[in-house]
């Protein structure tokens, strides 16, 4: 038990980084008057873009939105390492799909078409089956089992549908993803409480 709880709290610590890094990619646009300007760098082919600077914020999200994205892999590489909240059978294998989003996300910095919206798909999509699992598991309880559904469910319901009408990704939208990602760092973090609270203490005499 001690040995889930630490990747838990590993996981916590991970989605926390990723959410506040969506929340900064968002602030620049909701406070600070950022816009949305074409990137810059070459296609090298249909839908392969490769990208001048790596690290513009407003573009990929700096540093700042590379660790958010390496947050997204850690998370649910430790999510996988403990079991939860899928349970260590067949179900478990299922986080490698949002790791292969987080990934995608990674190399997005450097070649935005095709891995930034490819990441954003496959963490979607993988958080959701993650979330489809978890109430067939039932480990996490409460409100905590929902929550790997409302992950996966933000950017199909509010960010892709932007994206296909309008031709643009929603920037604004993007930044909001981040305080489902923060949901899921404290979902983690309470389980980690309630680990704690299973294990027997043993009285010395």
């Amino acid at each position: 038990m001690e040995h889930s709880s630490t990747y838990l709290r590993r996981a916590a610590l991970a989605y926390s980084l990723a959410g506040i890094g969506l929340l900064a990619f968002g602030f620049q646009f909701w406070f600070l008057g950022a816009v949305e300007a074409e990137a810059k760098g070459r296609l090298l082919a249909p839908f392969i873009f490769l990208s001048d600077d790596a690290f513009v914020s407003t573009e990929q999200g700096g540093w700042i939105g590379l660790i958010s994205k390496v947050g997204m892999f850690v998370g649910a590489f430790s999510l996988w390492k403990a079991g939860e909240p899928t349970g260590f059978g067949k179900k478990r294998t299922l986080l490698f799909i949002p790791m292969a989003g987080a990934i995608a996300y990674v190399l997005g910095q450097w070649m935005p078409l095709p891995f930034a919206p490819m990441g954003a798909f496959l963490s979607g999509i993988g958080m959701l089956v993650v979330g489809f699992a978890s109430l067939k598991a039932n480990i996490w309880t409460d409100w905590k089992r929902y929550i790997p559904l409302v992950v996966g469910g933000f950017p199909f319901i509010f960010m892709f549908p932007i994206l296909i009408i309008s031709g643009a990704r929603p920037a604004q939208l993007i930044g909001l993803w981040g305080f489902p990602w923060l949901l899921l760092a404290w979902a983690a973090w309470q389980r980690v409480q309630e680990i704690s609270n299973e294990i027997p203490v043993t009285k010395s005499l």
